[in-house]
């Protein structure tokens, strides 16, 4: 049996359970509250990543250029070189994964409720605000979590790009040296 999510129209004209429109909106509000929480969690890591990255990278172009100061350039400064170029590329990536997306957020602005018919209305006022701000949350939450899958996706490309590196280093630095 497929269920058809009512549009906000269908929704106004219906007659509002006040339990079901409660655990709604609660259970979207833990629901979108989870994504918000991935989002930080995608963000820490990816800027962690970052330092790491930019650390690496510098430390690499060091060695490579004292290697070069030392002998010229050479096939022992290329590994280096190479491998740092890559670390500074997955940085980047890490930068576009904390850049700002568009997000939903918890509570709601004031004019959805100070308006006639809610801030004036009648008992079944705030049972319907309830089932709008379920229905709202449903957008939010889908909005971030497009979003949050971007996000993931550049921590995981730059997380590539950083194992790339490494194994390119290796090589090489084995087979120039």
């Amino acid at each position: 049996m497929e269920c058809k999510r009512l549009s906000l129209e269908q929704l106004k004209q219906s007659k509002i359970n006040p339990l079901v429109a409660r655990e709604a909106y609660l259970q979207a509000e833990k629901r979108l509250s989870d994504v918000l929480d991935t989002k930080k969690s995608v963000e820490q890591k990816a800027s962690n990543l970052f330092s790491a990255y930019v650390t690496v990278a510098l430390a690499l172009f060091g060695i490579g250029g004292a290697i070069f100061k030392d002998h010229g350039l050479n096939q022992k400064t290329w590994p280096f070189f190479i491998a740092g170029t890559f670390f500074v590329f997955g940085a980047f990536i890490f930068m576009v994964a904390i850049k700002d997306e568009k997000y939903g957020f918890l509570g709601s602005p004031p004019d959805m409720w100070l308006n006639s018919g809610t801030i004036d209305g009648g008992n079944n006022a705030l049972d319907a605000m309830i089932a709008y701000l379920a229905f709202h949350h449903a957008r939010r939450i889908e909005v971030s979590a497009k979003s949050n899958k971007r996000k993931i996706f550049a921590v995981r490309a730059a997380m590539g790009i950083g194992l790339a590196a490494t194994m390119i280093f290796a090589v090489c630095f084995f087979t120039f040296i």
